[in-house]
Order: C-alpha cells, then structure tokens, then sequence
C-alpha cells in the first residue's frame, strides 16, 4: 500500500467509525503532515484519493470536509452484446435532432455533452481573439494552412519523440480538429463498403463520419470498467476483412 494511501485509510477509518461525522472538516493538509509525519504533497494525494471516492469534498478557501451523504457508486452498466456483422450506418438524422434539441430551454440536454453557455468566459475569449488578430502577421494566415504551422509541427514531433516515436516534422499534418484527423485516416486506409471496428457505445461523430464515408460499423464489446474486449475483436478480425 502506497503512503498516501495509508493516510487515506487513517482519515476513511475516522469516518466509518463515526468519529469525523458528516460535516466535519478534516484535519488540514499542514497538520496532517505534522501529525503523520508525510510530505504535504502526500496528504494532499490522500485527500484527493478519498474525494475521487465520495468521502470527502473541497470547499472553496476552506479545506476538506467530510461529505453529507456517502453514496454508493453507481451500478456499472451490463455489458452489451452487440452484432457482430458489418452494417450500413444511419444516425445523423437522429444526432441532428439531438443537436437541435439543445436549443430549446425547456429541456435538460441529458443527449449531449456540451456545457451550457454561460460556463464560458466568452468576453475574455473575445478580448484574447481581438488582441491576436490585431497583432497577427498576414503571412501568418500562410503559415497556418495544411500541412500546418511548422513551428507546431515540430514542437509535436518533439513530444513525439520524448514517447519513443520516431517522428519528424514533416510527418506531422495539423487539423482543425480529431474528427477532421479521423476522416483523413479512415480515407487513407478504407474505401465505401469497407468494415471498421468500433466501440459498442461509441462517440456519435465516429459513427457519422463512417455513414458519410460509405462504409460500415461492426460494433466491438466493450466493458464499462476494462475497455475494449480484445479477444472479441481478435475473432472478428478473423472472421472479416476489417480495414480500421
């Protein structure tokens, strides 16, 4: 067991013997640390450790504080069992209206994970944008088209290198974002009427960009808590001719 996590287990302890009841805020991460004789660095994993399990809370300005109601998580969902023979997509008309559902105030856009708008700080936004684009160089718009900014692209390959990939500059294409990444791969590597594996659920947008694209989905299982079941995957990439 890692230090932090026997600190954890000291406050946890507290708590389900009722000593630190519901309410109670627990001991600072400087008294903790002297008490315990553990780095703060130490104590602050712990208190976060217990958060991530519904022990705890942060208050603001405050410190930690025993949670009100400790609930039990939630029940994992069952695992699916999705078909295991290519098929032709057809969801844009059902995402679309999801997406349109978003606009109507009545409801609570359980469909899709954007936040609300007022979450954003869109007049710091604007100042930031205005501030850019006074300043900006008109050759800079250039510099910025495919295969993108070369000062970018070689700051990616760095990174790609510190990962052991051997990976220059000029194998690196910038795109305006991962669905556009997506289509220029499933391009690159399939054709209309090919077969790509998916996750079974998916990301909505994966599921467009095959219908667009002409091909087809076989669904994969996939556990909430283990991921992707690979042995399934490994029988479906015998049994068919799975480009991606």
């Amino acid at each position: 067991m890692n230090l932090y996590e026997q600190t954890a287990l000291r406050i946890s302890t507290l708590i389900e013997r009722g000593t630190l009841r519901p309410g109670d805020r627990i001991p600072s991460v400087r008294r903790l640390s002297r008490d315990a004789g553990v780095s703060p660095a130490t104590v602050v994993r712990a208190y976060e450790f217990l958060e991530q399990r519904g022990l705890v809370e942060a208050r603001p300005q405050s410190g930690y504080y025993v949670r009100h109601a400790v609930r039990a998580p939630a029940a994992l969902p069952t695992h699916p069992t999705p078909r295991r023979q290519p098929t032709r997509v057809d969801v844009s008309d059902f995402v679309c209206d999801v997406l349109d559902a978003i606009r109507d105030p009545d409801l609570v856009p359980l469909g899709s994970p954007f936040p609300a708008p007022e979450l954003f700080p869109l007049a710091t936004l604007n100042r930031t944008l205005a501030s850019v684009a006074r300043r900006a160089e008109p050759a800079s718009v250039l510099r910025d088209l495919p295969p993108g900014h070369p000062e970018l692209r070689r700051q990616i390959a760095l990174r790609c290198l510190q990962s052991g990939m051997g990976v220059t500059a000029d194998d690196v294409v910038v795109t305006s974002g991962a669905m556009e990444a997506l289509n220029i791969a499933l391009r690159t590597v399939a054709q209309a009427g090919d077969a790509i594996a998916i996750e079974s659920p998916c990301f909505f947008g994966i599921l467009q960009a095959i219908e667009h694209l002409g091909m087809r989905a076989i669904e994969v299982a996939t556990d909430a808590r283990e991921g992707i079941d690979l042995g399934e995957l490994a029988k479906l990439l015998d049994r068919h001719p799975i480009r991606a």
